[in-house]
């Protein structure tokens, strides 16, 4: 799968279901560390660029919190997929949509709602625990604690480096929700993972022949 292609089946799971200097006068401590990360990040990294540029900082900082974005799009959906079922089981009728009571919430009310559905994942806790800390972190205080870093090519390798296990962080943790208490709670309402691959394929043919016709064409000849 190509970079593109995993862009666009992230962004289709995020947006579809079937059925987280020392400044002036002491004011500012900046945390230079990924609290939950203790060993530095191997180098180089192939699975993002190794660029350590304004640019390429932007971006992987875009990059992270899109990611932790997708991560509490998982928890929106597995709420709604538990409220679901629970008022299937007790013969209740919903008078309000799951999904939009559940997109009102931010990262950290999400993450106290769905406790009842990961305590017994101690390492799904700890992963959202990591991560909520980390998109507070990323969206209330990077720029202002670390922006004097950007000046120098050292100090913007770090912020990049701390970025990518950002990402890294939210990419685990969205994985392990959807494995161990997404992916079980959909079984129950017969859906599998099987079917959301089929249903993102489908989305997928349709923005190719909606947005690059020519291409869309090109491949279905040659197939």
């Amino acid at each position: 799968m190509t970079t593109g292609d995993q862009v666009l089946k992230n962004q289709y799971e995020l947006a579809h279901l079937p059925s987280t200097l020392e400044g002036m006068d002491g004011l500012y401590v900046v945390r230079h560390e990924p609290t939950w990360r203790e060993e530095p990040d191997p180098e180089p990294d192939d699975e993002y660029d190794n660029g350590t540029d304004e640019k390429t900082l932007y971006a992987l900082f875009g990059l992270a919190i899109y990611k932790a974005n997708v991560l509490e799009h998982t928890l929106v959906n597995t709420l709604a997929m538990a409220r679901l079922i629970t008022a299937e089981e007790q013969g209740e009728r919903l008078i309000r949509d799951p999904w939009t009571q559940g997109f009102k919430d931010m990262m950290g009310k999400l993450i106290r709602r769905a406790e009842p559905h990961v305590s017994a994942y101690p390492e799904v806790v700890g992963d959202l625990t990591n991560s909520l800390k980390r998109r507070n972190f990323l969206v209330h205080h990077f720029w202002r604690e670390r922006i004097q870093e950007v000046i120098a090519e050292a100090s913007r390798a770090k912020m990049c480096a701390d970025l990518k296990a950002d990402c890294r962080l939210f990419t685990q943790t969205d994985e392990r929700l959807t494995e161990r208490v997404f992916d079980p709670l959909a079984r129950k309402r017969g859906i599998t993972p099987e079917m959301i691959e089929a249903q993102y394929a489908k989305e997928r043919r349709e923005a190719m022949k909606r947005y690059e016709p020519e291409s869309f064409t090109a491949g279905e000849d040659s197939a």
